[in-house]
C-alpha cells in the first residue's frame, strides 16, 4: 500500500509539473490573493490534475491544498484523520509568474497527522525528491545525504522572505547581520525546493518565518531523511502546525537557532 501511495505522489507530481512547464510561456492570467501573494492559471489546471489522480486512487483519502484551503493550518486538517494528502501543485508561484526558472510542485501524505512520504518535482531541471519516514530521500533514484560542513563561515545559507511586513523588517536584520557570518546567501522563492537543496547537499541551511503546511510538508520529510534537521526555531521537529521552518545538516542547527531566535 505505502509504495502504491508514493508511486501515486510520483505520478501527479510528474503530471502537474508537465503542466507547469508546458504553460510557463504562454499567456497566463494571474489574480491577486492577499499581500504578496498571486495565484496563476496553471496553478488551478496543476492541482486539478493531482486532485484527479489522487481521488481516483484513494476517494476516501482527504486533501489539503493552498489553492482549496487557503485558510487551514496543516495541524486542525491532519490531526485524527487516517490519510491526508498535503498539495502544493506550485511553490514559488511568484517566480513562475515572471517566468523565472525556480519553482516545484509538492505533495506529501500525513496518516494520522505524522507525514510518511514526500515528493517535489522541479520540472524544467527533472529533479524529482522522494522521501518514505524511514527508508531514506532520493534524488531520481540516487541516494540523498546532508552536508558536512561545520562552520558557518564555511555555510551556504538559504532563505525566503515572508510576507509579512513586520516579519520581512526582522529577516533584513538577520540577513545584514548573517552577511558577515556565512560563506554566502541565496534567497530562493521556492522554499519546497529550497529544503530539497539542504537534503542534496548543496544548501547547509535553509530557513522561512512563516510557511503553511504544504510549503513545507514534503520537504521538511526529505531532509530528515537524508539525514538532516527540520525544525521549528524552538527545536521541535517540524510538524505540519508548525509555522516556521529551520532545516539543516543538522551540524550547524543549535548555532542558526541560537541566531534566529535573537531576532532582530
Amino acid at each position: 500500500m505505502r509504495c502504491s501511495m508514493l508511486q501515486t505522489a510520483i505520478l501527479a507530481a510528474r503530471e502537474a509539473g508537465s503542466i507547469l512547464a508546458d504553460n510557463l510561456r504562454k499567456p497566463r492570467q494571474t489574480k491577486v490573493k492577499g499581500l504578496r501573494d498571486i495565484v496563476t492559471d496553471a496553478d488551478v489546471k496543476a492541482q486539478r490534475a493531482i486532485f484527479e489522480i489522487i481521488q481516483a486512487r484513494f476517494p476516501n483519502h482527504d486533501i489539503l491544498s493552498e489553492e482549496s484551503d487557503p485558510g487551514s493550518t496543516g495541524s486542525e486538517h491532519c490531526a485524527g484523520r487516517p490519510y491526508t494528502w498535503i498539495v502544493d501543485p506550485l511553490d514559488g508561484t511568484t517566480n513562475y509568474s515572471r517566468r523565472l526558472p525556480c519553482f516545484c510542485t509538492s505533495i506529501a501524505l500525513s496518516h494520522q497527522g505524522e507525514v510518511i512520504l514526500g515528493v517535489v518535482y522541479d520540472p524544467l531541471r527533472d529533479c524529482l525528491f522522494q522521501a518514505e519516514r524511514g527508508k531514506g530521500a532520493y534524488l531520481n533514484g540516487e541516494s540523498l545525504r546532508v552536508s558536512q560542513i561545520e562552520s558557518l563561515a564555511d555555510a551556504l545559507v538559504g532563505l525566503d522572505w515572508a510576507r509579512a511586513q513586520a516579519e520581512r523588517e526582522v529577516i533584513a536584520r538577520l540577513v545584514a547581520r548573517m552577511a558577515l557570518r556565512v560563506r554566502t546567501l541565496r534567497t530562493l522563492g521556492a522554499a519546497a525546493l529550497g529544503l530539497c537543496y539542504v537534503a542534496a547537499g548543496w544548501l547547509d541551511v535553509y530557513f522561512h518565518f512563516s510557511l503553511r503546511a504544504w510549503d513545507a510538508a514534503a520537504g521538511a520529510l526529505i531532509v530528515q531523511e537524508a539525514g538532516g534537521s527540520a525544525s521549528d526555531f524552538t527545536g521541535h521537529p517540524w510538524q505540519t502546525g508548525s509555522n516556521r521552518c529551520l532545516a539543516s545538516n543538522s551540524l550547524l542547527h543549535d548555532e542558526m537557532r541560537s541566531i534566529l531566535t535573537a531576532g532582530g
